[in-house]
Formats: C-alpha cells, structure tokens, sequence
C-alpha cells in the first residue's frame, strides 16, 4: 500500500530532485536541517492508495460499445474493449473516517455472558500480585493450586475446553461455571468454619464501624424521643378532658 509523504517531507524531497537535475545551485540551510531532523508524519490518517480493480459498488463495467445513462441526461459514450467506465457519487468520495478499528477477542464474548449472569463478581476483592511470576499457565484445570479462583478463571478455563476439547459453548459453560461453583461452596463452607472455631476458641468478634454504631445509637435515640412525644400528648389531652368536665359542672372558681 502506498502512501504519500506529508507536506514538509514532500518539500524536501521535491527539491533533492531538483539538485539531481541541476536545476538548482547548492544547497540551502533548510535542507541540511530538515536532513538532520526531519520532519515528523502526520498523525492523520489518509486514504489509502489501492487499485479496487473494478470490485466496488459504484465501478459498473459496460464492454462492448454500450452506452451508459446518467440520472438527469443520457451521455453516449463509446467504450472501447478492456476499458471500465465508473460513476462516483458525492457519498462514494467521502474520506474514510480516522475511527480506529474494533479489536475483539474470542474471550470477549464469553467474558460478557459470564459477567451478565454473575454481576457480582465484579465487586469481589481480588489479589492482583502474581505468586509464580508465569506468564503462561495451564488452563486445563480451573485452579492452579494456589491463590484465589475469580470469574477470570472460568472464562480461560471455558475457552481451554472449546479449544481443546472440542465442547461447544454452552458445554463448556456448563462445565466451567459447575466447577466454579463447587470452588466457591468450599470456600463458604471454610471461612463459616473457620469463624465457628476461633469463636469457640475465645474470639471476639469484630466491632461494628463507627458509622453503624453513631446510627444505631441515633435510632435509640428517636425511639425514646417518639415515646416521650406521645406520653406528653396524652398527658395534655386528659388534662384538657378534665378540665372540661369541671368547666361543665361549674367546679372552676369564677375568673376575677
């Protein structure tokens, strides 16, 4: 694929074809700095040159002496035999874009079904320091001996099974996610008996943060201010009724 030099390159490299043929006289300053340092390419992309040899949409071949239409008037035009006639669109000689292409993974695909029926397992710590320092390891099984087992292990454990053992997809999911599940049900099972048993050794156990103890304390604290609130009206609305039962019997003392 050719691609043309940006325009400081093309600059110099017009004027060394010049000296070569003896159209100019010696050498200016500019040149033996841009030699020295030259000129850094363009971080745009351009459009590649390649010959489409007739395999695009807008290249239609008419052989033979045909004449061909054109939208609006009719142009005769004789084609001579070998020769490929073309129309290009306004649309059709847009530049390409300067997106770059989308790189996927096979183990992107399995990647985002795992995740999507395991969201949690994005939230769980992990150890990101490497115990070996191996690069490479052996997928064939979903743990390695050591360290912890995370959503990770699965998805190269899946991809090992297809790749190898000729399951497909979903029998390599299956497969994966079972064994994944086992591994996580020891792990609960450890930490619960681990927890049983330094309780029963002694253990005390953690304290709530401080946050969680300011808030229950607050909750207390509304609790007995709610009952407070509600014995006062009630104490205020029996002595209301008292005093208009006396009222109505003529019990108060007249008002100086």
């Amino acid at each position: 694929m050719y691609k043309r030099p940006s325009g400081a390159r093309g600059v110099k490299q017009a004027y060394e074809r010049l000296l070569e043929a003896n159209l100019r006289e010696g050498e200016p300053a500019w040149l033996r700095a841009m030699r020295s340092i030259p000129p850094a390419d363009s971080l745009v992309r351009e459009t590649s040159q390649f010959s489409t040899r007739g395999r695009l949409g807008f290249e239609q071949a008419k052989v033979g002496g045909e004449s061909k239409a054109v939208e609006g008037e009719r142009i005769e035009r004789a084609v001579a035999e070998g020769c490929v006639t073309s129309r290009h669109k306004k649309s059709q000689l847009r530049t390409q874009s300067t997106k770059p292409p989308r790189i996927e993974f096979p183990e992107d695909r399995l990647r985002r079904t795992f995740y999507r029926n395991h969201p949690f397992e994005k939230e769980r710590p992990r150890i990101v320091m490497e115990p070996t320092g191996q690069t490479e390891q052996d997928w064939s099984q979903l743990t390695q001996g050591h360290g912890q087992v995370t959503g990770e292990n699965v998805i190269r454990h899946q991809y090992y099974l297809m790749q190898h053992k000729g399951l497909s997809e979903r029998e390599a999911y299956a497969q994966a996610t079972g064994e994944f599940y086992k591994v996580r049900a020891r792990e609960e099972m450890e930490a619960k008996s681990a927890r049983q048993e330094a309780l029963a050794y002694g253990a005390r156990g953690l304290a709530k943060p401080f946050s969680a103890s300011q808030l229950a304390a607050e909750d207390r604290a509304l609790r007995r201010s709610t009952k407070s609130f509600s014995r006062r009206a009630e104490e205020q609305n029996m002595r209301s009724a008292m005093s208009e039962k006396m009222f109505a019997v003529g019990a108060l003392p007249p008002s100086s």
